[in-house]
């Protein structure tokens, strides 16, 4: 993971309420790689947050389902939507 730039102030603060278990776990957790538990919180968080929103960017599709979204795009343009997107924007019109 990228070190925190010194010009990057840390301005912002989360809040979490755990059991003393989970607590426990975490800092055992920072324990044994040898961090903070903050930055092993830190670290943690925004690696799980950059998975999640990473699956949210990507489309996946079987075989047979992205040949017929290929198919689709491949395939003439409906004449209304045809017309459609050959009229002039607004800004165009001006």
């Amino acid at each position: 993971m990228a070190t925190l730039a010194a010009s990057q102030k840390k301005d912002a603060r989360i809040d979490l309420r755990m059991t003393s278990a989970q607590k426990e776990e975490v800092e055992l957790a920072a324990s044994i790689s040898g961090i903070s538990m903050s930055q092993w919180v830190l670290e943690n968080l925004l690696s799980c947050a950059r998975e999640t929103i990473s699956r949210s960017n990507h489309t996946v599709l079987e075989l047979e389902d992205f040949d017929a979204f290929v198919a689709a795009l491949d395939a003439p343009m409906n004449p209304k939507l045809e017309a459609f997107v050959s009229q002039k924007t607004i800004w165009e019109e001006q």
